[in-house]
């Protein structure tokens, strides 16, 4: 019971049994390298005190118990010896017990002895008496100072015999002081030597768990240096390369004496492609001093092109001092080979190289989304190839595939990113301009295609001559849903061929209603506006751990007199034309913290901004705006962009960003991976949160690649320290794979639909604990407002 105290006064009541064990070898083993000073210390006094008691009845019987404390201690070295070899054996306790019991006896035997002495006989006894207990007490503490056990053990009964001697005199102020003095110092002396022995215990367990580590490390070392396939690398605080494996030499094709010393990143820096971001990152990484993990690489190793992982991280001493980085590599280029090959059977049409009609489908569904949520205008133009038909069947199957592949290069070199081409089938092509709602741009591009299209192909020396139609669909104009804009497409594109082929035509049959419904729509708006009828909408976002709310998603809604509640996608276009997009985009900040001021403080409000808005308003003095009227902490408001904002006068947006991140909000990447130039926009600027587009995750179970893909995308977002959100989560599956990539944040109807101000009250009642009043008169104040 009194070692468990011990333990737990000390500290070592935490530790494993067999650093346990450890210490307490080193603890016996210092009392034993101070046994000598404890036995020339009992010489001297057993010398003293028979002197002073020399002549006297108390002679006989003070020189048989000093007699017998130096005989007790003769045997010290020996038994010193044989609980060394004891506790070598494992015997740790036993020696321990050893040692505590003959504290006790030593300690007792001179509490007799200190009993014995005639004090009373002259002045000289008590002083003596004094002196010696003292010397003892110092004595004993530096022996036993790292085992408070066997000082308490000796310390305790050496005091009573003391006192005894003291009592014995009789209470004199003289003596009343000296044994207050005597007893205060013992009690300091045991507080020294429970805080020399935490000490103790704290330093040799580090030392004993540094020991442990640094074995299964290098056995780790050294079976990870054995295999052909990962290596290891390390660098100096200088950069240059101290460490590296088999593989690494076997990987690079270069010995390893000419490796050693040559700067790392400089080395990577010369064998991967220039302007490559990911060495950007490994580079800002190092001269950071920060971890970097799976940074994957295109390399040219040994005369040939592949593709590394890297993980590294930076070492420091026990001072803080940089010591340089170690860290780990491996060859993915079988991997990568093999996601690319999938890549491109899955998404791309084998013959022509283009998108296939999957891919296609994806990307239109992908646009029409955007439409939903941002308004987001896009055009599908569908091409059809005229008299490919007579060339396949007279001159072969084999020129007319020859014929359509030299079609698809003309196409690819006129169409341009982030614009898309695809092969649907036979003769059949489509484009999707993503960011085009521009009837004269769409127009002066089908004009190219046609033209370039009908110039003669050179196919085995002989010129074969083509022309090309096109229907052309506008969202939102010609439709909002994918079928229903594919359909009207395919219409113009009838309208087209029976104008007479290698013609464009947009499709007519409503163009002129929708433009008086556009006007009027316009009006509406405007009245909208200023009667209140805008009203926002809040999808929850949820924690993918526990599915517990994090913060919502301002969606704008307008509750019309007459449609009812109408849907971004059919009024947002109309209000980016008009100009009425600054005074939405302005309202909807405003409210949406003037909403979250109200919720838990933990969570947080996100809004879309518009390129249009941000483009034509000063965002930053909106954003203070909304936030002093509010209230709202900076860090409770997200703002939502996409990359089509980052491509026009990406510097300029990029410095906005900046001002607005300054004051504390955050930024987040919406519809993250559906271009091509993600990640370049990632490295442009210092984003907070990526959300991946709802394509990623409706097919994340049905299509590995994709499954890959957000593999690929939630390593990248732990590489950048980013925060990664999935969206359209509609399964239980999707939740699941999402939270094991580390998508930390989660969105979409498997957790509910957007709340209206009457519904989200009672989802704060019923999802946040503790906001039960809050969110009553929350509540009333609605209904109120609604009554009014």
């Amino acid at each position: 019971m009194f070692d468990g105290f011990v333990d737990r006064a000390i500290g070592a009541d935490g530790l494993s049994t067999t650093v346990r064990q450890n210490l307490l070898r080193q603890q016996l083993g210092s009392v034993r390298q101070m046994m000598l000073a404890v036995q020339a210390c009992a010489a001297v006094m057993t010398a003293a005190f028979l002197l002073l008691t020399w002549g006297t009845p108390r002679f006989w019987p003070m020189a048989a118990i000093l007699g017998g404390i130096n005989a007790l201690q003769l045997p010290v070295p020996y038994l010193a010896l044989a609980d060394a070899a004891s506790e070598s054996k494992g015997r740790t306790m036993k020696s321990s017990q050893r040692t505590v019991i003959h504290a006790l006896l030593l300690g007792t035997l001179w509490a007799v002895v200190f009993s014995l002495l005639p004090a009373d006989l002259n002045a000289t006894v008590p002083g003596a008496a004094t002196i010696g207990a003292g010397g003892l007490l110092c004595i004993s503490m530096m022996a036993l100072v790292n085992y408070p056990q066997a000082l308490a053990a000796f310390a305790i009964p050496l005091i009573v015999g003391v006192l005894t001697m003291a009592m014995g005199i009789g209470p004199t102020p003289d003596l009343w002081v000296e044994a207050a003095l005597l007893t205060a110092f013992t009690v300091i002396m045991v507080a020294i030597s429970f805080n020399h022995a935490a000490a103790f215990v704290a330093h040799k367990a580090s030392e004993a768990l540094l020991d442990e580590r640094r074995e299964i490390i290098g056995l780790l070392l050294d079976a990870f240096e054995q295999s052909a396939s990962d290596w290891i690398w390390g660098c100096d605080g200088e950069g240059a390369i101290n460490r590296l494996s088999v593989g690494f030499t076997t990987a690079t094709g270069v010995g390893q004496e000419a490796m050693m010393g040559a700067d790392f990143v400089h080395f990577m820096t010369c064998i991967t492609l220039a302007g490559d971001p990911l060495m950007a990152l490994l580079e800002a990484d190092v001269a950071a001093r920060d971890t970097f993990q799976n940074i994957e690489l295109k390399v040219t190793a040994a005369g040939a092109e592949c593709w590394w992982s890297l993980t590294g991280k930076p070492a420091f001493d026990e001072d803080g001092i940089y010591l340089g980085y170690i860290g780990t590599g491996s060859d993915v280029t079988g991997r990568k080979l093999a996601e690319r090959r999938m890549t491109m059977l899955a998404h791309h049409d084998p013959m022509t190289g283009l998108l296939n009609r999957n891919k296609f489908t994806e990307h239109l569904n992908s646009c029409v989304a955007r439409l939903e949520r941002y308004g987001t205008p896009f055009s599908v133009l569908l091409l059809d190839l005229d008299q490919f038909k007579t060339v396949n069947d007279s001159r072969g199957h084999s020129v007319g595939d020859r014929l359509l592949v030299q079609v698809a290069k003309r196409l690819v070199d006129l169409v341009h990113e982030p614009d898309l081409a695809a092969r649907l089938g036979g003769d059949e092509f489509a484009i999707i301009l993503p960011n085009s709602g521009a009837v004269d741009g769409v127009a002066r591009l089908a004009d190219r295609l046609i033209e370039d299209v009908r110039r003669p192909y050179d196919i085995d020396g002989d010129a074969v001559n083509i022309g090309m139609s096109i229907g052309i669909a506008m969202a939102p104009l010609n439709g909002t849903q994918p079928d229903q804009i594919l359909r009207n497409a395919d219409l113009a594109l009838h309208h087209a061929k029976s104008d007479g082929r290698n013609l464009y035509r947009f499709f007519e049959s409503q163009m002129k209603s929708e433009a008086r419904q556009r006007r009027q729509l316009e009006v509406e708006l405007r009245d909208a506006i200023s009667q209140n009828q805008l009203l926002l909408y809040y999808q929850p976002v949820v924690s993918s751990q526990d599915q517990q709310p994090v913060g919502f998603e301002a969606l704008i809604r307008w509750n019309h007199p007459v449609r009812g509640l109408v849907l971004p996608a059919d009024f947002i276009a109309v209000a980016e034309q008009s100009n009425l997009i600054v005074d939405i985009g302005n309202w909807t900040i405003e409210q949406a913290c003037l909403a979250a001021a109200g919720w838990p403080e933990h969570l947080t409000v996100a809004v879309n901004l518009s390129a249009s808005q941000f483009h034509r308003a000063d965002i930053t003095p909106v954003v203070q705006r909304a936030l002093a009227i509010s209230g709202l902490a900076p860090a409770r408001l997200a703002l939502e962009i996409t990359e089509m904002l980052l491509m026009q006068t990406p510097e300029e947006v990029v410095l906005k960003l900046g001002e607005i991140r300054d004051l504390g909000v955050t930024i987040a990447m919406e519809d993250f991976g559906t271009s091509y130039s993600s990640l370049s926009y990632l490295l442009k600027f210092p984003f907070d949160k990526i959300k991946i587009d709802r394509s990623f995750v409706r097919a994340c179970h049905e299509d590995g690649v994709e499954r890959d893909i957000l593999k690929a995308i939630a390593s990248l977002g732990r590489t950048l320290r980013l925060t990664i959100a999935g969206e359209g989560v509609e399964t239980k599956e999707q939740a699941k794979f999402l939270a094991e990539i580390g998508c930390q944040h989660l969105q979409g109807f498997l957790f509910a639909r957007p709340l209206d101000p009457i519904d989200l009250p009672h989802y704060l009642l019923t999802r946040v604990p503790g906001r039960a009043d809050a969110v009553k008169a929350e509540a009333e104040r609605q209904l109120a407002a609604i009554a009014s």
